[in-house]
């Protein structure tokens, strides 16, 4: 699904990079904190959720936006009120939600940056 998800957002525009592991993850990002606008994550991993992963992204880069995909209806543990999209989640619908997440992204950012003219 990750591979799917990464095609249709690149045949898009859409610069992508996808990972399966978390560790990996978290490792890259270590590395490149100002080089993404938007990290999606399923909620349930092995030895980490995706609330914990969000918390530790928004240590990395607070204005990194967060968005968890689950099975679940609600998440117990979403402290930080990561947007949440419930399984089954079609290429369609992960398309959208990346287009209104960089669009909101974007308004923010051009808002913040007018108010400091």
């Amino acid at each position: 699904m990750c591979e799917m998800f990464k095609v249709i957002l690149q045949e898009n525009g859409y610069s992508v990079n996808a990972f399966t592991n978390f560790l990996v993850a978290l490792e890259h990002l270590q590395n490149n904190p100002n080089k993404y606008e938007l990290v999606i994550s399923d909620y349930r991993m092995p030895y980490l959720n995706g609330c914990e992963l969000g918390s530790k992204v928004n240590e990395l880069n607070g204005s990194i936006k967060v968005i968890l995909i689950g099975a679940y209806d609600s998440m117990e543990d979403n402290k930080h009120n990561f947007e949440f999209h419930r399984k089954p989640v079609t290429l369609q619908k992960i398309l959208d939600i990346v287009n209104v997440s960089l669009n909101d992204i974007a308004k923010t950012s051009l808002s913040k940056r007018l108010d400091e003219i």
